[in-house]
């Protein structure tokens, strides 16, 4: 088929952007471990910044796979398509990928966890006081993502689905 060459940098191109949310998300893991209020709202620009990389780079991976003729297409059925030494890049590319997209939503979990006994705690001192429990707590923006594939980025990356 056609070169594509420009779905691995793509692909290269989230490989990136998944080491940088990772780190970024294992700060704000550390900052509420150490509960840093200070720090954690200093995060939330970074935060909106990054969703807008990864809104950024989906529409870049869509018009690519437009361009090439293969859009809608998961990255596991452009692979089939190749041949050669493309194919083993590709598949290396994506396997990166993917240990990279688990480890950011080990740490998505990890947080999110921590987050939970704090407010519980938080909750239940409430309580204590005589306050109402808190309901319909909002949650964070890669939460939402997460409750809505089972899976942080694969909003973001679903043509990255085997």
């Amino acid at each position: 088929m056609n070169n594509y060459a420009e779905i691995k940098e793509v692909i290269e191109e989230y490989i990136k952007l998944m080491d940088l949310l990772i780190d970024f998300e294992q700060k704000k893991l550390n900052a509420v471990k150490d509960k840093d209020i200070q720090k954690l709202d200093n995060f939330l620009k970074e935060e909106q910044v990054y969703l807008l990389k990864l809104k950024g780079l989906d529409q870049k991976r869509e018009g690519i796979q437009k361009k090439l003729g293969v859009e809608g297409l998961t990255y596991r059925q452009i692979i089939e398509k190749t041949e050669g030494t493309l194919r083993s890049e590709l598949e290396n590319s994506y396997e990166i990928l993917a240990v990279k997209t688990k480890q950011f939503n080990e740490t998505l979990n990890t947080l999110k966890s921590y987050i939970d006994i704090r407010l519980h705690t938080i909750e239940e001192f409430m309580k204590q006081l005589g306050a109402e429990p808190v309901k319909n707590v909002q949650t964070g923006i890669y939460d939402k993502i997460s409750n809505n594939s089972g899976k942080a980025p694969e909003h973001y990356l679903k043509s990255t689905k085997a």
